[in-house]
C-alpha cells in the first residue's frame, strides 16, 4: 500500500475507533440514568470525548420523594482504566466548557475529569429554591450520587479536588463520605469557625512585614479621610458600569465597606507587591487604581449579591466567613458601625450560624484525614483559617511563601511539586496509561 493511502487508511481507522468509542460511552451514560448527554467541544489531546451531563438530584436527600432538580456535570473522558478526578466546584461551572480547559491533578494522573457544578448555582438550581436545603449534608450527598453513578464505568481510584469554596466542599465531602475517594487535594480551602472568624485579625496583624501592613492601613485611612475625592470617583465608576447598591444601604455605605474589604482582598489576591503600593496622601488616581485592583467594585453591588446569594447563605449558616475591624479607623467611618453580611440574604430568608459541623470536620481531619494534600498561599488572607492537619495522619500541607489565593501546585518549585505529586500518585496507586494488561 502506498504511503499516502496507508496514512489515509490509518486516519479513517483512528476516526472510526474514536467514533465507536464515543458511541459506546454515550450508551453507558444513558444506561446510568443521566437525563441529558450533550457532546461539548474540547481541544486537549488527552481526552477522547467530552459531555455536559444532567443528573437528577433530590433537593432534600433525606426526602427523595420530594422536590428534585437537574445538576450539571461536565465530563472529559480519558479511559475506563484511568483514575478519575472530581472537581467539587463551589459555584457555577461555566469555565469547564472552555475547549482548552484541563485541571492540573487530572493532567498529573492522566485521569478522567468530572466537574460537578454546586447546587443552587449556574444551571443547577431547583425551582423554587428551598433555602433550608442548601446545606452541606445535601451538597455532599449530591457529590456522592455523582460518584456512585459514574463509578460503574470508572472503577479505578477517584480523587476529589476543589478551589477556595470548592476546596471547602472537598473537605466536607470527605468528612461525610470518606470512602468515596482515595485522596483529596483542596486548594486554598478555609475552615472557618464563625461568621466573623477572629483568626483573620491575627493574620492581618502578622502577615508580611510591619511596614507593608502599616502602608496598606494608611492607604485605607487616606481614602476614607479624603472621601470628598474618592467617593465621587467610586460613584462615577460604578454608575458607568450600571451598578446599584441598594441592598447594602447605598453608595456611601458601599464605599466604606469596599475600603474595609481592601484590607482583606489585598492579601487575598496580591495584585501588586508592597513596593508598588502608592504612597498615602499621594496621587489620587494612583491610589484609586490600587484600591480597585484589590477590592474591585462589585462585592457589595446588587446584581453581584443576587448572583452570589447561595454563597453568602452558606457562609452565614455553616461554612463561616470573616468580618472587619473598625476600631483602627475611628471616626473615619460614618455609616459602617458593626459590619455584617446579612444584607446579602434573600428577602425574607433568615440565617442562623451553626458552628458544630465545622468543629466536627476539624477534629475528623486531625484524627482521620489521611491522603489529603492541602495547598495554600502564605499571604492569602484565607490562609488565616487554613486547616491544621496535626500529626496523626499522613496528610501533606504545602504553603507557598508569599503566595496568594491563586496558588496552585504549578507555582511551587519543581522539587516540591514533584514530591507532592509523587506522594499523591503513591496514595492512588498510579500507573501510567497502557501499563496494565
Amino acid at each position: 500500500m502506498r504511503p499516502k493511502f496507508l496514512f489515509l487508511f490509518l486516519f479513517i481507522l483512528s476516526f472510526w475507533n474514536i467514533t465507536a468509542s464515543n458511541t459506546e460511552l454515550e450508551q453507558h451514560l444513558k444506561q446510568l440514568g443521566f437525563d441529558s448527554i450533550r457532546p461539548i467541544e474540547f481541544k486537549s489531546q488527552r481526552y477522547e470525548a467530552a459531555y455536559e451531563l444532567l443528573l437528577d438530584q433530590a433537593v432534600d436527600h433525606s426526602n427523595p420523594s420530594g422536590q428534585h432538580f437537574k445538576q450539571r456535570i461536565i465530563l472529559r473522558h480519558r479511559g475506563y482504566d484511568r483514575p478519575t478526578v472530581m472537581v467539587t466546584e463551589g459555584y457555577a461551572a461555566d469555565y469547564a466548557f472552555w475547549p482548552n480547559y484541563d485541571e492540573e491533578i487530572a493532567v498529573a494522573l492522566d485521569a478522567n475529569l468530572v466537574v460537578v457544578e454546586h447546587r443552587y448555582f449556574g444551571k443547577s438550581k431547583p425551582e423554587p429554591l428551598q433555602w433550608k436545603q442548601l446545606n452541606l449534608q445535601n451538597a455532599t450527598a449530591d457529590l456522592h450520587h455523582v460518584n456512585q453513578t459514574l463509578k460503574a464505568i470508572y472503577p479505578k481510584a477517584w480523587v476529589s479536588t476543589g478551589i477556595s469554596k470548592g476546596g471547602q466542599t472537598t473537605l466536607y465531602y470527605r468528612y461525610f463520605y470518606p470512602d468515596d475517594v482515595t485522596a483529596s487535594v483542596p486548594y486554598v480551602a478555609p475552615l472557618n469557625f464563625s461568621v466573623a472568624d477572629k483568626r483573620v485579625y491575627h493574620f492581618k496583624d502578622t502577615v508580611a512585614t510591619a511596614p507593608c501592613r502599616q502602608k496598606l492601613l494608611a492607604l485605607q485611612k487616606d481614602v476614607l479621610s479624603r472621601r470628598n475625592i474618592f467617593l465621587p470617583m467610586f460613584a462615577d465608576s460604578t454608575q458607568k458600569r450600571g451598578m446599584t447598591f441598594n441592598k447594602v444601604g447605598g453608595i456611601e455605605k458601599a464605599f466604606e465597606y469596599n475600603v474595609l474589604e481592601w484590607g482583606f482582598a489585598y492579601w487575598q489576591w496580591l495584585p501588586m507587591g508592597c513596593e508598588n503600593l502608592p504612597e498615602p496622601g499621594g496621587d489620587a488616581n494612583e491610589i484609586f487604581k490600587a484600591f480597585i485592583a484589590a477590592a474591585g467594585y462589585d462585592f457589595f453591588e446588587d446584581e453581584s449579591i443576587n448572583d452570589m446569594q447561595p454563597f453568602f447563605y452558606q457562609a452565614l449558616t455553616e461554612m463561616g466567613f470573616y468580618s472587619y475591624e473598625t476600631k483602627p479607623f475611628g471616626q473615619l467611618l460614618h455609616l459602617v458601625d458593626k459590619p455584617s453580611f446579612r444584607h446579602t440574604l434573600p428577602e425574607g430568608v433568615e440565617a442562623h450560624y451553626h458552628p458544630a459541623l465545622s468543629r466536627k470536620v476539624n477534629r475528623w481531619l486531625k484524627k482521620s484525614g489521611n491522603n489529603i494534600l492541602y495547598v495554600y498561599g502564605g499571604y492569602d488572607a484565607w490562609a488565616s483559617t487554613a486547616v491544621q492537619p496535626g500529626h496523626k495522619t499522613n496528610a501533606l500541607k504545602l504553603v507557598l511563601q508569599g503566595g496568594s489565593h491563586a496558588t496552585r501546585l504549578r507555582h511551587f518549585d519543581s522539587e516540591t511539586r514533584e514530591k507532592a505529586l509523587q506522594t499523591l500518585k503513591n496514595w492512588v496507586g498510579y500507573e501510567p496509561a497502557g501499563s496494565t494488561p
